[in-house]
C-alpha cells in the first residue's frame, strides 16, 4: 500500500510485513514474541511476509531466522545485500541503496499490508522504498535522543551524560531515526554503565512493539499521511507508554 493512505480497520486484522537482518539474536526474539501473541489471539494481526537481506550461509543467526520463518509457513524473501552489486556499493552508496530497494520492491509489491515492521534491519531504506509502504522502526532511543545503532546511541548517552534514556517506534522516512513517532517509553539513567543501560532498554523493546501493534490493530492509533493520530487527536511527539504498563503487559 502507499504510505499516504490511512492504515488499518477495526473490523479487520492488522496486516504486517516484516524486515530483518538478524545479525544478532534479537531479531528472532522479537519476531517469535509477536508471532506467539498473534497465534494465541492476543494480537489481532497477521504477518503476510518476511524479508531478510541475507541468504542461507551468511551467518548463524540469520540462518536460524530463515529456517524458523520457513517452519512457520510464512512467505520469506531472501536477498543478500552483501552480494548485491558490491562494486557499486563501494563507489555510490546512494545509487546502490536505490537499486537494492527496487529489487526488494519487486519481491514484495504484490502484498497488501498496513505496515512493515523493521526489527533488527541493518540497512537504511531509500526514499524510493519509503514511499511505497508505511515502514515503522524500533529504535533504542528517545524521540529526541541519539541516532544510529544501539551501540552508538549508548556511547553518546554516556559521553554526553544524558539523564534519561528510552525506546521508540517511529515511521521510517528519509530523515534517519527522526520520522514521526508512534510510541515511546523512557526511564532515568542510574549508572553510566554501557551494559546496564543496554539491559534496561532491552526490557521494554518487545512489549513496546506489541503495545504499538495492538494500538494499531484496534484503530486507537492510526497513521494518516505520515501523521500519527491517537483516538482522533493528532500526536505531535508520539504517545508515551509508561514503563510500568509495558512491564505488566505479559504478567499473569
Amino acid at each position: 500500500m502507499n504510505s499516504t493512505n490511512p492504515i488499518n480497520s477495526i473490523t479487520q486484522k492488522l496486516s504486517i510485513g516484516w524486515f530483518a537482518t538478524s545479525r544478532g539474536t534479537t531479531s528472532l526474539k522479537i519476531f517469535n514474541y509477536i508471532y506467539d501473541a498473534i497465534s494465541k489471539g492476543k494480537l489481532k494481526a497477521e504477518i503476510k511476509f518476511v524479508f531478510i537481506n541475507r541468504e542461507l550461509g551468511e551467518g548463524e543467526n540469520s540462518d536460524k531466522f530463515i529456517n524458523v520463518i520457513r517452519n512457520y509457513n510464512i512467505p520469506i524473501f531472501c536477498l543478500s545485500s552483501l552480494k548485491f552489486l558490491p562494486e557499486l556499493r563501494k563507489i555510490n552508496l546512494y545509487e546502490w541503496r536505490e537499486k537494492f530497494d527496487q529489487k526488494v520492491y519487486e519481491l514484495i509489491k504484490e502484498f497488501k499490508v498496513d505496515i512493515i515492521m523493521l526489527a533488527g534491519y541493518m540497512l537504511i531504506l531509500s526514499e524510493f522504498l519509503c514511499k511505497k509502504f508505511t515502514f515503522i522502526n524500533l529504535h533504542p532511543a528517545l524521540p529526541w535522543g541519539p541516532k544510529g545503532t544501539w551501540q552508538e546511541v549508548i556511547n553518546e548517552i554516556i559521553e554526553e551524560r544524558h539523564k534519561e534514556h528510552g525506546v521508540m517506534i517511529h515511521i521510517v522516512t528519509e530523515d534517519l531515526d527522526r520520522g514521526p513517532v508512534l510510541t515511546y517509553c523512557r526511564f532515568p539513567i542510574i549508572e553510566y554503565n554501557f551494559d546496564k543501560i543496554r539491559q534496561e532498554g532491552v526490557k521494554y523493546e518487545l512489549p513496546l512493539v506489541k503495545k504499538t501493534l495492538e494500538l494499531l490493530s484496534t484503530g486507537k492509533l492510526k497513521v494518516v499521511d505520515r501523521k500519527i493520530i491517537y483516538e482522533g487527536n493528532l500526536l505531535e511527539n508520539g504517545l508515551e507508554i509508561p514503563v510500568d504498563e509495558l512491564l505488566s503487559i505479559d504478567s499473569g
